[in-house]
């Protein structure tokens, strides 16, 4: 199994510190951590050759977005692409977890 994942305890460190979340928002960024990685790890088990993916923050606009894919790198990439660009063939399971102006979101 190939795996990227950034190190948990790092995940914050390149938001500035007025954007970090706060209280309630902080307990919920590091809920919806937990959850993604155990559904990649779900996915992944359910994928002949999988491959983890659980990238570092990128900022877009006023938002922080941390992105995540499971792929099984098996199935023949295809000329398949999502509205980003983002070839998609391969997945299994994607999305992000977004924080925008301290608060705090997932997206599949």
């Amino acid at each position: 199994m190939k795996s990227q994942i950034a190190p948990m305890h790092s995940l914050l460190n390149n938001v500035p510190e007025e954007e970090l979340p706060q209280g309630e928002e902080l307990t919920n960024f590091w809920h919806w951590v937990a959850w993604e990685l155990s559904q990649l790890l779900t996915y992944a088990n359910q994928a002949e050759n999988p491959q983890l993916v659980f990238n570092d923050c990128r900022q877009a606009g006023s938002q922080y977005l941390w992105e995540f894919f499971v792929n099984d790198l098996s199935l023949p990439k295809r000329d398949s692409h999502n509205w980003h660009g983002q070839n998609d063939s391969q997945w299994k399971y994607a999305g992000a977890i977004c924080l925008s102006h301290g608060r705090v979101s997932a997206h599949h």
